[in-house]
């Protein structure tokens, strides 16, 4: 004869009120934490983070201020790698243009500033001071070494001799010829006909400039020098400098 279940071993079977309830609970729980997994990885930063993103936008600022443009260009890449949904990073990018700008031109200055060379040296009861700058180049890539350089132009104080301004020549047959006329240029101006004067510098030919206060005042405000040798005087025809890293405080105050 086949038993019947009684209503009791149906509510026994199913599980007590009770236990249906903690299973709901349980259920509910592991929904919500499954939810709150998929908000932590939305891009939502945590405090440490927002924290850490305010700090980035806080020191960007300062060095945008304080006009360290390539430190600033610097913060600016680091905080748009890290947090590139910020809002930090969205108001980095509203003056990011003019930081990219400004640095450029800082990098283009120290770029300048580094191709001359400043020496003093003491010269009798006195000390002879030079600013030097090798001519331009030829471009190579990056695993090949520059050819040498043509010549050097030298600005010099001489506690006897005085200043002086002229082209140490990288060849040893060399005639400037009589007189000794160079055209000289600076930046995009026409050029002009200078007067030189050939000696010889126990290294190679020198061309003095005679007019050497014009040609420094000149030098002075100039980003490019260009120079043209007589026709025929030897291998090498004409010389550019990129001179407008020159600084005359540099040069007058150098020490031995």
């Amino acid at each position: 004869m086949k038993q019947v279940p009684t209503a009791m071993d149906v509510r026994t079977r199913r599980g007590p009120p009770v236990m249906r309830t903690m299973v709901t609970a349980i259920g509910l729980s592991l929904a919500l934490s499954a939810c709150q997994g998929q908000n932590d990885d939305s891009g939502a930063l945590t405090p440490a983070q927002s924290a850490e993103a305010k700090s980035m936008l806080h020191d960007y600022a300062s060095a945008r201020d304080g006009g360290n443009w390539t430190v600033a260009e610097a913060l600016a890449e680091n905080l748009r790698k890290r947090y590139p949904d910020s809002d930090e990073t969205a108001r980095v990018a509203q003056t990011l243009v003019e930081v990219h700008e400004q640095a450029a031109a800082q990098r283009e200055a120290l770029r300048l500033e580094q191709l001359w060379t400043y020496q003093a040296v003491a010269v009798g009861k006195g000390v002879q001071r030079t600013a030097s700058i090798e001519s331009r180049t030829a471009q190579v890539g990056e695993a090949e070494l520059p050819p040498p350089a043509d010549a050097q132009l030298i600005l010099r104080d001489h506690p006897d001799w005085g200043r002086s301004a002229y082209l140490l020549l990288a060849e040893q047959k060399f005639d400037c010829g009589k007189p000794c006329m160079l055209t000289l240029r600076f930046d995009d101006g026409a050029g002009s006909t200078w007067t030189g004067k050939q000696a010889d510098s126990g290294k190679g030919p020198a061309l003095f400039i005679v007019d050497d206060g014009k040609f420094i005042a000149a030098l002075s405000k100039a980003k490019m020098l260009r120079v043209g040798l007589p026709a025929g005087s030897g291998r090498i025809s004409s010389l550019g400098f990129d001179v407008g890293g020159y600084h005359a405080e540099r040069f007058a105050s150098s020490l031995p």
